[in-house]
């Protein structure tokens, strides 16, 4: 799929992988970096699930 603006500034698109993932450079680093932060806040460690396991 081909965009001309970014999705999230609206901003015409001018080079042909900004094109390609919809993104311009800006909001595509800070769209990656929402993600991984995302991704961070949801990870658990060995310890969250062993003190969340009933113990019957």
């Amino acid at each position: 799929m081909q965009h001309t603006e970014c999705a999230t500034c609206g901003r015409k698109l001018k080079d042909k992988k900004s094109i390609e993932r919809g993104y311009g450079p800006v909001c595509y680093e800070k769209h990656l970096q929402a993600i991984e932060e995302e991704f961070e806040r949801n990870q658990m460690t060995i310890y969250d699930v062993i003190e969340g396991e009933s113990h019957v």
